[in-house]
């Protein structure tokens, strides 16, 4: 199968390169096939160094296998392939669809972006069928971070589509070690799934990071009543109860868009969320903990696009569906106020511990 790569990141190019290498697990005729994978930059500097040294710098260390062809040509890279990638973040895919919208006989899609569009409050599959029509499209999320999975790190992902030849389809060419993946036609679901985990972790790292250090941040009077447990424990408990708190507005919102609630306590939701929210590789756990550091540095930082937090804009639109849908969303909207009304990090601290008192 011919495979091409839009804009790929760490994810996207670690997606290319498993995808590239021969298969090993028995999917019926594609064992011991091979794909041919391409990427395509539409930075024509950045695709010649990619090319040159063969690395991609949000994947330190991890070489691009010759094999992959690297381009900013589109019209060359994209011609008689089966299946098209989009790798760029929620606030991107729009933009890079545009790219490829005039072009003739497109081939499946496929997203990984896991976020909805500040800007309109769309989701990846809404601004696919708004530019393209009706056309097969499918989306990838669940737990897992690429400079591990590239390394053989086992991840369960789901791809989520309501074409189910392209379901079936996709999930014999995904079937190759180390990704463990599953079906759904629950499109919406997995989409919104991503989107509210990474806003959610936000929140939920903030609280660690407050807990952890509550001296620097004069929040201990706030934790008297736990004063008789450990830093350890007491975060625990707080991560615990903020995931439970979470998961029920990411239940809410996704009933009021027509998902299915199963699909929040899968891999793409509960698995993705424990995992984004605790674990110090996700870029939105890091940016939840420098939020308490410096605010104004980080929020400076991510609407320069020096680096890539697709929670940032996943809280905007988040806090403006609960509006439309007249939705109680408490978490959402303390972290909302974190990040744009420029409420003290401190504050918000304060009030996301009082939610979990109260649950």
């Amino acid at each position: 199968m011919k495979i091409v790569v839009l804009e790929p990141g760490a994810w996207g190019t670690t997606l290319g390169i498993i995808l590239s290498r021969p298969r090993r697990k028995a999917c019926g005729f594609l064992r011991g096939k091979k794909n041919e994978v391409s990427f395509w930059y539409e930075n024509k500097e950045l695709a010649s160094k990619l090319s040159e040294n063969r690395e991609n710098e949000r994947l330190p260390g991890i070489k691009i296998p010759k094999k992959i062809f690297i381009s900013s040509s589109l019209k060359k890279i994209i011609k008689n392939t089966d299946l098209v990638i989009n790798a760029s973040p929620s606030f991107n895919f729009r933009k890079t669809l545009l790219k490829i919208k005039n072009l003739k006989n497109l081939p499946p899609l496929l997203g990984i972006a896991k976020g909805i569009e500040k800007e309109t409050l769309k989701l990846p599959s809404q601004i696919v069928e708004e530019i393209f029509g009706k056309i097969p499209y499918a989306h990838l999320s669940g737990p897992g971070f690429a400079k591990e999975i590239v390394r053989g790190k086992s991840a369960k992902e789901v791809i989520a589509s309501k074409n189910k030849p392209l379901l079936k389809k996709l999930k014999k060419l995904f079937a190759v070690e180390p990704l463990e993946v599953s079906t759904t036609t629950d499109l919406i679901g997995v989409e919104l799934a991503g989107a509210l985990k990474n806003a959610l972790s936000i929140g939920i790292s903030l609280v660690e990071a407050g807990v952890r250090n509550p001296g620097v941040e004069k929040i201990k009077k706030d934790l008297i009543q736990h004063r008789n447990k450990s830093k350890d424990l007491l975060r625990g408990e707080m991560s615990r109860r903020l995931i439970e708190l979470g998961l029920e507005e990411v239940v809410k919102i996704g009933k009021a868009m027509g998902a299915k609630k199963e699909t929040f306590f899968g891999p793409a939701g509960l698995g993705d969320l424990i995992l984004t929210s605790t674990n110090p590789l996700s870029r939105n756990f890091q940016f939840g903990q420098n939020l308490l550091l410096n605010a104004n540095k980080m929020r400076k930082e991510i609407l320069e696009r020096k680096i890539t937090v697709e929670g940032f804009d996943n809280v905007f639109a988040l806090h403006k569906l609960g509006q439309i849908y007249k939705l109680d969303l408490p978490m959402i909207n303390e972290i909302y106020k974190a990040i744009y009304q420029k409420v003290s990090p401190r504050k918000i601290v304060q009030n996301l511990i009082k939610l979990t008192e109260k649950a």
